[in-house]
């Protein structure tokens, strides 16, 4: 048992693992992330927030600590440090996640509260929530109210479309805690209320509602709600198809659902991880030169980086075709390599048989969409065309060569 320094002053970011699915890997991505920003020199302390079947201590090669989260939410100790243990690696300590079974239904708000006020005051530069399965509220409200949210998923339809069902529960969430903490619950609640109970609604639809009844709520709310963007990991990826389906969930959830995501990368399927789970061994650890321990850096690495502003909307004088280019997801002035490879992925994300796609009910919008996107791409070629090399000779990025998809880069 460590015994934690006082002396660290500023409030840690909490970071939440989620997903909604079972078996994607959140406790490998979470135990990876802390060892690599343990080893970047951040004080991390890593918390099981899955109560029920807590596993996090297996990933990281560790005994069932002694004293864990339940005891600390049942009150057997005051002070959550008590429960904090260290895992061997420097900087790097776990809050586990019970000794025996807890529902993690069984948080009552209060010690829902107490626990997210005492996860606040850490003495650590993160706190790194690894969550457990599922919709439930408390899943939910850990993970909309962290500073950073990462979703783990499979490039599987089940994985996918839990994914888009939880980007929605999560965002009403934090729409629900806002309403509480500004004064304007009773606002949210009304609008909400008379809402088709079958559809949640997206969040651009459900703030301009509240705005027809009180705008000044709506843009206390938008303020706070544009902060909410999580990143999205791609775990298990076996193929071009599984990695690239993560660039295109993050397109389609902003233009379809209208909740921002950054794709954070894809982590390649690697039978060393089953084996490091089953030795009991941390896998980043372990092996730390692979491609796969290269890619959950990266992922790190992307949650780290400040949000890279959007391109919409667009700054500065009107300039032609600009309609075309937001079209194709681009700032006004973009060289053709871009134009066309922005256009092939918009091609490839909006085919009927999208796996980005195929959870959602929006085939009318689909074809629209896509329409939409051929127009804009046939408007900003026929004004490049007298100028712009042929397809043949583009210096065009690596995402592009790689392209399998067998569309034609013209209309």
């Amino acid at each position: 048992m460590n015994t934690l320094s006082r002396t660290h002053q500023r409030r840690p970011q909490i970071w939440a693992v989620g997903g909604g699915k079972g078996g994607t890997g959140k406790s490998l991505v979470a135990a990876s992330l802390g060892i690599h920003l343990s080893q970047m020199g951040r004080r991390v302390i890593l918390v099981d927030g899955d109560l029920g079947a807590p596993n996090l201590h297996t990933v990281l090669g560790l005994d069932p600590p002694a004293l864990a989260l339940s005891d600390f939410v049942k009150r057997r100790f005051e002070s959550i440090e008590t429960v904090v243990s260290e895992t061997g690696v420097p900087r790097l300590s776990l809050v586990s996640g019970a000794r025996n079974s807890l529902d993690i239904e069984s948080l009552k708000h209060f010690q829902k509260t107490r626990l997210l006020r005492v996860l606040m005051s850490l003495p650590a530069d993160v706190v790194l929530l690894d969550l457990g399965a599922g919709t439930s509220l408390n899943v939910l409200d850990l993970f909309s109210l962290a500073d950073r949210g990462l979703l783990v998923i499979l490039p599987e339809p089940t994985s996918v479309e839990n994914c888009y069902r939880f980007l929605k529960a999560a965002f009403l969430r934090r729409l629900h805690h806002l309403g509480r903490t500004l004064g304007y619950q009773s606002i949210i609640d009304l609008v909400l209320e008379h809402r088709d109970q079958a559809d949640d609604g997206r969040p651009s639809e459900i703030l301009e509602e509240i705005a027809r009844v009180d705008s000044m709520a709506a843009q206390a709310l938008s303020s706070h709600v544009e902060a909410f963007v999580p990143h999205l990991v791609m775990n298990q990826v076996r193929s071009h198809e599984d990695e690239v389906l993560g660039e295109s969930m993050e397109w389609v959830s902003e233009r379809f659902i209208r909740i921002p995501v950054r794709f954070a990368g894809a982590i390649p399927y690697d039978t060393t991880l089953v084996q490091c789970v089953k030795g009991r061994k941390a896998y980043l650890a372990e092996y730390p030169r692979t491609r796969t321990a290269e890619m959950l850096r990266a992922v790190a690495e992307s949650v780290l980086a400040p949000r890279a502003a959007s391109v919409r909307p667009f700054p500065g004088p009107w300039v032609p075709g600009a309609e075309a280019y937001r079209a194709l997801d681009l700032r006004p002035g973009a060289p053709q390599d871009e134009i066309l490879g922005s256009y092939m992925r918009l091609r490839r994300t909006l085919r009927s048989d999208s796996p980005a796609l195929a959870p959602l009910d929006c085939e009318t919008e689909r074809r629209a969409t896509a329409a939409e996107v051929e127009n804009a791409y046939r408007t900003l070629s026929r004004n490049l065309s007298s100028t712009a090399p042929r397809p043949g000779g583009l210096n065009l990025p690596a995402h592009i060569r790689r392209f399998r998809g067998g569309v034609s880069p013209t209309v």
